[in-house]
């Protein structure tokens, strides 16, 4: 798909990224090996620390919380609807 057909919507989520990849791009192509030695690094850093657990555990806990606060803002809104009605 060619720019121009791009929604204004979609062209504005992605130009952040786009830039983003661009001054990536250049940085690497001016110094190769500041980016590899980094890229090493945060390498060593992710196998190194559980991210996927990490990850794994706040998209658990997440769920767990969800159902009660559905409820919760359930039982909210009843009460605004009694209320509402009794008024």
């Amino acid at each position: 798909m060619a720019k121009s057909e791009e929604p204004a919507n979609e062209a504005g989520a992605k130009k952040p990224i786009g830039e983003l990849v661009e001054k990536t791009a250049t940085e690497v192509r001016k110094q190769p090996v500041k980016s590899v030695v980094w890229a090493f690094f945060i390498g060593i850093l992710l196998t190194i620390f559980p991210i996927g657990r990490v990850v794994s555990a706040a998209g658990g806990l997440m769920f767990a919380l969800l159902r009660p606060a559905l409820l919760l803002l359930g039982l909210v809104k009843l009460c605004e609807e009694i209320e509402e009605r009794r008024k």
